[in-house]
């Protein structure tokens, strides 16, 4: 009688399990479903996310060569208005000799050279 009892308690205890189990394959299952449906839109979700870094980094970089020509564009500006501000001076000053006025003027294409690089 005691084997009879302990059998149908195995009995029950595995029908339990393997009712629980049964619950667990249903919803990896349903989890499976949803994992599937989802794959797709998160696969063209990660190509858009792609294609927008992409397109940042493009704008990015053409954003740095406008700045760039920018630089150059103004250095050239700045040689101009220092050479035009130096021959007036230049002009103006009649009274320093030849070696003065080149030591000058190499200096000034040096300041010059040193903005430009």
């Amino acid at each position: 009688m005691l084997i009879a009892i302990v059998f149908i308690a195995e009995l029950i205890i595995a029908f339990q399990i393997i009712s629980l189990i049964m619950k667990a394959d249903r919803k990896v299952c349903d989890i499976n479903a949803c994992v599937k449906e989802f794959n797709p839109l998160a696969k063209t979700c990660m190509q858009y996310a792609r294609c927008l870094s992409a397109s940042f980094s493009e704008k990015i970089k053409k954003g740095i060569e406008v700045i760039q020509k920018q630089r150059l564009i103004l250095i050239s500006k700045t040689i101009i208005v220092v050479a035009i501000y130096t021959g007036l001076i230049l002009f103006r000053i009649r009274r320093i000799k030849f070696n003065r006025l080149s030591n000058l003027i190499g200096a000034i294409s040096d300041i010059a050279l040193d903005l430009a690089v």
